[in-house]
């Protein structure tokens, strides 16, 4: 009889001692463990948007900031008209946006007058279509051919000559920006830093 009740203590003892390991085991694992966070909740929180768009706006608001900047003086009204319209033209381009091009290129359009029929024909051309190519087509057009009159209307600052190698379909054209750095309007945000200075205007 005393040697049942020494079997069933010695049994009971170590019975506890294996619980107290497991215990401890169970403890050591669960306080290595790091709190699960949840990404799905996370992303789920997240804006959604269009990274395009959003790159989109901000490179045509930045491209607005530098053209407020530009430090530029024309001998009268008229020739600075021609650029404020000129430069809306090529702003509408750098964005690609088609609708905009062709009503800033009618505003340059009526600022010419008999006097300058080429510039006008030239102007016209990009303000008659609403498509993207040939717009760019005529606005290469119009900056070669306005390269004079804003050669002899510019008072000070400094106009850049640009060029671009692979524009219209390899053949290559020039544009006219009041700043050094690229922003390419025949290839608006697919190559915007497509290009380099030839030339400058300068007063």
């Amino acid at each position: 009889m005393k040697n049942t009740i020494k079997l069933v203590s010695i049994a009971a003892i170590a019975l506890s001692i294996t619980s107290c390991g497991n215990d401890k085991k169970n403890e050591t694992e669960n306080d290595s463990l790091e709190p699960v966070v949840s990404v799905e909740n996370e992303v789920a929180n997240e804006p959604m948007g269009n990274p395009g768009q959003n790159e989109l706006e901000t490179s045509t608001r930045s491209t607005e900031m530098r053209i407020d900047k530009a430090a530029l003086s024309f001998k009268n009204s008229a020739s600075k008209g021609v650029w404020d319209a000129y430069n809306a033209v090529r702003v509408a381009l750098i964005a690609s946006d088609a609708e905009k091009t062709k009503q800033q290129a009618a505003n340059l359009a009526i600022i010419f007058d008999e006097s300058n029929a080429k510039l006008k024909s030239a102007a016209e051309a990009i303000a008659t279509t609403e498509d993207l190519e040939a717009q760019r087509k005529a606005f290469s057009q119009f900056s070669n051919a306005v390269q004079t009159y804003f050669r002899k209307n510019i008072s000070a600052g400094t106009l850049y000559k640009q060029h671009c190698p692979m524009a219209l379909n390899g053949k290559g054209a020039d544009w006219l920006s009041n700043e050094s750095s690229i922003q390419n309007p025949y290839y608006g945000d697919k190559m915007m830093t497509c290009g380099s200075v030839t030339a400058t205007i300068t007063k």
